[in-house]
């Protein structure tokens, strides 16, 4: 017999793009809306919030599919590495917008 998806995985599928693609419309006006298009966190909120989107449905289709499973072998650490590379790579980019922003250029003195 062929896998045909139930009717509850299609109404969930269908309402999760159509989430996404709200999201995807709005999200980026909103940052402009409130911190202009010259903002540096305009850019940095835009990616990592995408990024994060992303991340969590990448996430959630492999536990899912089965790909990684908690708590078999090395799984959890890897799901763990995960997590913390981006925390890790979100936290250094707004560090060094941080840094920019604060810390005066004295070029070439």
């Amino acid at each position: 017999m062929k896998n045909i998806p139930s009717i509850k995985s299609l109404a969930t599928g269908s309402v999760l793009i159509a989430v996404l693609l709200g999201a995807i419309y709005t999200y980026p006006r909103w940052i402009i809306a409130e911190l202009g298009e010259s903002s540096p966190w305009t850019s940095y909120l835009y990616q990592y919030g995408f990024g994060l989107i992303f991340f969590l449905v990448g996430i959630y289709v492999i536990l899912k599919s089965g790909a990684c499973q908690v708590g078999r072998g090395r799984d959890s650490f890897w799901l763990g590495v995960l997590f913390v590379g981006f925390i890790f790579f979100a936290t250094a980019h707004a560090l060094w917008i941080v840094a920019s922003l604060n810390i005066p250029y004295l070029g070439g003195q």
